[in-house]
């Protein structure tokens, strides 16, 4: 998009019943020179085991948005973000 260019707004429509919501308390992030792929998981209680729920691949451009948009609804609710964060090995 050119910068003087302004987004244009997109109407999403989720059906409940064919897109639920996944719990997911561990992501794996692996980068390349093509861009970025995140493994969304579940862990195992009680097990060093994580079941991945969802994979979602994005250019490196699509993940800087990303990081930014997460980074910005986190900020609106005041919730503090801090570099932490759980990695799968």
């Amino acid at each position: 998009m050119d910068k003087n260019e302004k987004p244009v707004g997109l109407n999403v429509n989720i059906d409940p019943i064919r897109t639920p919501i996944l719990y997911a308390d561990a992501i794996r992030v692996n980068t390349n020179e093509n861009g970025v792929v995140m493994d969304v998981a579940q862990t195992i209680a009680g097990t060093p085991q994580a079941v991945v729920v969802s994979r979602i691949g994005l250019s490196k451009e699509h993940a800087e948005k990303l990081a930014k948009a997460i980074i910005e609804q986190i900020s609106k609710q005041g919730i503090f973000v801090t570099s932490k964060a759980k990695i799968i090995n």
